[in-house]
C-alpha cells in the first residue's frame, strides 16, 4: 500500500515519490471534484473541492490530518461525504468531510484498504481484501455502527492479491464489479452480489493484446455500463497503446472507447465517474510533462483536457445531487410503475409517454439540483409527447400524478 505524509509525520514518505501513472476522464461543466494535498506551509493534509477544469471554483480546506494513505479516497454519495485513510498523531483511521455541513471527522476502524466502494443507495462501504491464501474476502462497512461484517469469501487458488482501483458499484442492483486476474493470468470481471445474499460470477475478459493492465474501473449508474482504463503490450512488453474502455458484462468483450496515447503518465488515485453527465475523469501527465484534468464523454466518446489543482489526488466525483435524485429517501431506485411506459431513455428531444389509464395528469420535470423545469396539464390523454430539446444535457426526474398517485422516474437528456 502506498503512503501519502507530510513532513510533519516524521517524513516517512515524500511527495516527490508519489507514483504516477496514467487514466481517463470525462469533462463537462457543473461536476463537483474533490481530492487531497499536501499544504506546503502547515504541512498538513488539505482537501480541495473545485468544479472540473475550472481553476476559479478552487476551495482550500484546511484538515487535522498529518498525512493519508495512497489509493484509499472514496465518496458516499447518500451522506455527502469524502472518506480517506489518514492519521493524526498516534490515531490512523477513516477520516470523513461531509461536503455540505463541512464537518470533518477521523474514525478507527478495521480495515485500511485500497479496493473499496460505496453503495450510493444505502450508503455502505464494501471492500475486497486478501486475508489468507487462495481467499478475497468481502466485507461490508456501516459507516455510522463503525462495524465491518463479513459477508462472503471468493475461492481463487494462489491469489496474492487484488487489483488496486480496479473497482466499481452498480447501486441500482447491489452489484460490485472488480476486474483481476486469476491463477492462469486469465483477467475476468467479478459480478459479486451483496443484498440478500452473496453470490458472485466472473466472466473471462476477451482481451485484444497479449498483455493488457486494466485499471480506473467506474460504473455508470444511469447507462448500467462498466468503464475502465486499458494498457496494452507485446508479448515482450512494449507499450502499444492506452484506451479507456467498456467491457460488456455478458460477454467480456473489451469496447474501445478513446485513445489516451497522448497522456503517457497518469496521477494514480484520480480516475472517477460523474454520474449525471456520464463524464469519466482522470489526471494526466502528457508528453510535454504537463499535468491535466482530463474528461472523457462517453455519450460522444470524445474528450477535453485542462485545468487541475497542483499536486491533488485521490480524486472523487461529488454525486450526492445524483443520489438524492436517483435514490431518493427510500435509499433504493424505485422500479416504473406499469402505468406508465417511457421512451426513449436517453432522449435527446422527443420523449413519449404511454399511459395505460386515461385520464388527468400532470407532468413534471425537475433538475438534478431540484428545480423546475416544466410542467404540463392534460385533460384525458393516453400518448403524450413531450419537446425536451431546450433542456440542457443532464439527469432530470419526471413526476406523473394522477388522481391516484404520483410516479417518478429518472430521464437522461443527451
Amino acid at each position: 500500500m502506498f503512503i501519502i505524509q507530510s513532513k510533519k509525520a516524521m517524513k516517512k514518505i515524500s511527495l516527490s515519490i508519489i507514483a504516477v501513472f496514467i487514466l481517463s476522464t470525462s469533462v463537462q461543466s457543473q461536476i463537483n471534484l474533490i481530492g487531497a494535498s499536501i499544504n506546503a506551509g502547515s504541512r498538513n493534509v488539505d482537501l480541495i473541492e473545485w468544479q472540473a477544469l475550472d481553476s476559479l471554483s478552487v476551495a482550500v480546506i484546511p484538515t487535522f490530518l498529518d498525512g493519508y494513505y495512497m489509493t484509499t479516497s472514496a465518496f458516499d454519495a447518500y451522506n455527502s461525504k469524502y472518506y480517506i485513510t489518514g492519521f493524526s498523531g498516534d490515531s490512523t483511521g477513516f477520516y470523513s468531510y461531509n461536503s455540505v455541513s463541512g464537518v470533518e471527522n477521523l474514525m478507527t476502524a478495521s480495515l485500511y484498504i485500497s479496493v473499496s466502494e460505496f453503495d450510493m443507495s444505502t450508503g455502505k462501504m464494501y471492500n475486497l481484501i486478501v486475508e489468507t491464501p487462495d481467499n478475497i474476502n468481502v466485507y461490508e462497512y456501516d459507516v455510522n455502527t463503525n462495524r465491518d461484517t463479513f459477508i462472503g469469501t471468493i475461492f481463487e487458488p494462489s491469489v496474492i492479491g487484488v487489483v488496486s482501483d480496479a473497482i466499481g458499484f452498480d447501486s441500482n442492483n447491489g452489484i460490485i464489479y472488480y476486474v483481476g486476474s486469476a491463477n492462469d493470468s486469465t483477467m475476468f470481471l467479478y459480478a459479486i452480489s451483496v443484498r440478500g445474499g452473496f453470490s458472485f460470477t466472473k466472466t473471462a475478459l476477451n482481451t485484444i493484446a497479449p498483455i493488457n493492465s486494466i485499471f480506473g474501473v467506474n460504473y455508470d449508474n444511469v447507462n448500467d455500463i462498466v468503464y475502465a482504463m486499458n494498457d496494452t503490450y507485446d508479448t515482450l512488453f512494449n507499450f502499444i497503446e492506452r484506451n479507456i474502455i467498456e467491457i460488456d458484462k455478458a460477454t467480456g468483450n473489451i469496447i474501445n472507447r478513446g485513445n489516451l496515447n497522448e497522456f503517457p503518465y497518469y496521477v494514480g488515485a484520480s480516475s472517477c465517474f460523474d454520474q449525471n453527465t456520464g463524464t469519466y475523469l482522470l489526471v494526466g501527465i502528457d508528453t510535454s510533462s504537463n499535468t491535466k484534468m482530463i474528461a472523457f464523454n462517453t455519450a460522444t466518446n470524445t474528450y477535453v483536457a485542462g485545468y487541475v489543482p497542483v499536486l491533488v489526488s485521490e480524486i472523487v466525483c461529488d454525486n450526492s445531487i445524483f443520489a438524492r435524485v436517483a435514490y431518493g429517501f427510500t435509499g433504493i431506485a424505485q422500479p416504473s410503475v406499469s402505468n406508465f411506459k417511457l421512451y426513449p431513455n436517453p432522449v435527446s428531444n422527443l420523449l413519449h409517454i404511454e399511459n395505460t389509464k386515461a385520464g388527468p395528469l400532470r407532468i413534471q420535470i425537475f433538475s438534478s439540483v431540484g428545480k423546475q423545469v416544466l410542467v404540463q396539464d392534460f385533460s384525458a390523454s393516453s400518448n403524450i409527447t413531450l419537446d425536451l430539446e431546450s433542456l440542457p444535457a443532464g439527469l432530470y426526474v419526471i413526476n406523473l400524478s394522477t388522481n391516484e398517485q404520483t410516479t417518478s422516474e429518472k430521464i437522461l437528456v443527451r
